[in-house]
């Protein structure tokens, strides 16, 4: 209480929060002004008092008019009165005092020694300019009074005005210094005061929006304070500050895998492997969670690392993020992708058969399976003897697959036939044991249908021999090396189109006409814009063969498409001049930054080319790109480095959950 009113006292009431950063520099100028009028006007009104007594009438006087001005002061400064001018009134009569002080010599001239104070005073109140101006014509003032001999009332020998002088430089001088460094600080503590804010805002907002939860943990495993929001979501519990990591997991983890991750911890704040190392050996890399108050169970990926925070103290800096729905996706992919498969091996089987061997095949197989199906439902049958026989009706096509090379499906009538034998040797066979076989068996039936489609696959394929029935992959790959070839050969050029990496479920999901076309734009322009002729190419030291690079992947719900080019890189004086002729920089500045220089190569109309072909000059290839990008709510960036090549990458957002849903 008596702080606060002591503080908006020497303040003068004029701030709200005085511990604001942005005008501390001003509180500090208020602070130091009201404790010198304070100061001022007690010691002059004091030194008045006493000096008129001793009988200097006019000194007195005007130590006492000062001293009450002070007091004046004081009270302007809880005015509207500017602080600059309340400063000038009191300071510059103080200044005019010291002078006189000075130039009376009183007491023996040591009444002059208040001039040591007044650089101090009006530098720290008034500030560094208005200060030093002031002191500077004092010092002019100061100088004559002891220098010239005969203005003095006091006699100042020449050593003793040259001290008294040195001595107001030397404080002058360490004053100026002192608030000029003092200023450089405050504003370099507010530069950083600002940057360390601005940082601090991104980084809560960037733990706020994080998917994944972050949070610090001590050698206890205690979670700290400061963790992100969807820690809570994935988690699914609230004010987790203070609960131990370890103890939400107890329904997830064993105690001898809790002893073992104790362990980890352990080596982790101690740094006893490489950090790669403990990435590679995290025993919870993903595990199955359980909410023990919910139940609920999901599937998480996790991260730990260790992050000092001074003084010895070492934190764990954990990342925990839900990948239940990923997993799911990738199950059922997976599930998709073996089906699939077996499709194919299976028909790569059957193609192999002649049509007439097979149908012979199907109906030996149906044939087998009508006894099956007639046993099961003989009840005068005991279970051992009607394992017996359908073991010998699942061998005998188990062997007719195996003659017919048809591995893949032999293969699953094995492990039934495997399952029979061990039953038929059984003295006792339970009703679920045979409900269990005769499952497997229904579903190896249907296999039976699958194989009549595939015959009429096999047959359509053949009557149709002509048809351009090409997987998506071969299309979209064809399709670009075609565009390379095509170019290539018309601009005499020899180009090696790669493809490193191409994502099925990009093709299978992704916008894939839209990817393929704006594909055939970039390497069409690669081929014109970026790829040299094999003689210049040889005379730069390189192969004669340009170089096209292709990677299609996705991942985190996005597509990632990267083209690179081993060519010239994009030659900036030429755009330049070009947008310079097209009026397409919006600043004269924008004519130096390659930044808004890539941008105008996506404008429609631009192109570098002299003259227009069939092949590329008109300016509508990259801003086609630039538009079907933008259809996909996607993103592109460019990087380009003369005489090695120009990449671009480019972004597209695909949810597989939404296909997969609409799918199911």
């Amino acid at each position: 209480m008596i702080g606060n009113i002591v503080l908006k006292f020497l303040t003068s009431n004029k701030f709200e929060n005085p511990q604001d950063e942005l005008v501390m520099d001003e509180i500090v100028r208020y602070i130091i002004f009201n404790i010198a009028l304070v100061i001022g006007a007690i010691f002059l009104i004091s030194f008045g008092i006493a000096v008129v007594f001793e009988g200097n009438t006019i000194r007195g006087i005007a130590d006492l008019l000062i001293g009450f001005m002070c007091i004046i002061i004081l009270f302007l400064l809880r005015t509207k009165v500017p602080f600059i001018a309340c400063g000038l009134i009191v300071l510059i009569p103080f200044g005019i005092l010291c002078l006189g002080l000075v130039l009376s010599g009183g007491a023996r001239g040591f009444a002059g020694l208040w001039v040591f104070a007044y650089p101090l005073i009006v530098i720290f109140i008034l500030g560094l300019n208005i200060g030093s101006v002031l002191s500077g014509l004092l010092f002019v003032g100061i100088m004559t009074i002891t220098i010239i001999p005969g203005l003095a009332g006091f006699n100042y020998f020449l050593p003793i005005a040259f001290r008294f002088t040195a001595v107001y430089i030397l404080v002058l001088v360490l004053t100026i210094t002192y608030e000029q460094i003092r200023v450089l600080k405050d504003r370099w503590l507010r530069q950083l005061t600002a940057t360390l804010k601005s940082e601090r805002d991104e980084m809560t907002v960037m733990k706020d929006n994080l998917k994944a939860g972050i949070f610090l943990m001590d050698k206890d495993y205690t979670i700290q304070p400061a963790y992100s929001k969807a820690l809570k979501e994935v988690l699914g519990m609230d004010e987790l500050q203070g609960k131990r990591f370890t103890d939400l997991l107890s329904a997830s983890i064993k105690t001898k895998e809790r002893d073992t991750l104790e362990d980890y911890f352990e080596m982790i704040i101690k740094r006893s492997f490489d950090p790669k190392m403990l990435e590679e050996i995290n025993p919870l890399v993903e595990f199955m969670y359980k909410n023990e108050i919910t139940g609920e169970e999901k599937i998480l990926r996790t991260t730990f690392a260790a992050v000092d925070r001074g003084y010895g103290i070492s934190f764990i800096l954990g990342s925990l993020e839900d990948i239940t729905t990923e997993k799911s996706l990738q199950k059922q992919l997976e599930e998709e992708e073996n089906k699939r498969n077996e499709e194919m091996r299976a028909l790569f089987q059957v193609i192999q058969v002649e049509p007439r061997v097979f149908n012979d095949f199907i109906e030996d197989m149906e044939y087998e399976f009508d006894r099956i199906n007639n046993i099961l439902k003989d009840k005068s049958l005991s279970a051992r003897q009607a394992m017996v026989d359908i073991y010998q009706a699942v061998h005998a096509i188990k062997s007719n697959a195996l003659i017919l090379g048809l591995e893949n499906f032999s293969g699953k009538l094995h492990e039934i036939e495997s399952k029979i034998k061990d039953l038929r040797e059984q003295e006792d066979i339970s009703f679920d044991e045979v409900l269990h076989i005769t499952v497997e068996l229904e579903n190896v039936m249907k296999e039976k249908d699958k194989f009549r489609a595939i015959i009429d696959k096999i047959l359509s394929f053949k009557m149709n021999i002509g048809d351009s029935r090409r997987q998506d992959r071969y299309v979209l790959v064809e399709t670009l090396t075609k565009a390379c070839e095509k170019a290539a050969a018309a601009l005499n050029k020899k180009v090696q189109f790669v493809v490193e990496n191409l994502d099925g479920i990009v093709l299978e999901y992704g916008p894939r006409r839209i990817i393929k076309e704006i594909l055939t734009q970039l390497v069409r322009n690669a081929v014109y814009h970026g790829l040299e002729g094999p003689e210049e190419r040889n005379a730069l030291g390189k192969k004669p063969s340009g170089l096209i690079r292709l990677f299609i992947n996705y991942k985190d719900n996005q597509i990632h498409i990267k083209l690179s080019d081993d060519g010239k890189g994009l030659d900036f004086k030429k755009i330049r001049e070009k947008a310079e002729r097209l009026h397409l920089l919006k600043h004269p500045e924008d004519a130096a930054d390659k930044n808004q220089l890539l941008k105008v190569i996506f404008s429609p109309g631009f192109s570098t080319a002299e003259e227009a072909d069939v092949h590329a000059g008109r300016g509508i290839g990259l801003n086609l790109v630039r538009e079907r990008i933008r259809e996909l709510r996607g993103s592109i960036k460019l990087q380009t480095e003369p005489g090695k090549g120009t990449i671009f990458n480019i972004y597209i957002p695909l949810e597989l959950k939404t296909f997969l849903t609409k799918a199911s």
